[in-house]
């Protein structure tokens, strides 16, 4: 059985969370598991804000070979 207290209420409540807490969940509360525990590390060799990673290949075959 499940026992609401203001103490458990405020100790849970994430928006109050700071620091590193608060990297562990998302705008609505909810927990972002691994990725909010993690630095997940991107290995595809581009840098963060690219916005067209993976179009090179297709821009390649697209040209004409010499």
């Amino acid at each position: 059985k499940t026992v609401a207290s203001p103490t458990v209420s405020r100790l849970t409540d994430t928006s109050k969370f700071t620091g590193s807490h608060k990297e562990r969940f998302d705008e609505t509360g909810k927990g972002k598991g691994k990725a909010g525990r993690v630095e997940l590390v991107d290995k595809s060799g581009y840098v963060p804000g690219y916005k067209h990673a993976g179009t090179y290949d297709q821009k390649v075959k697209g040209a004409k070979q010499i």
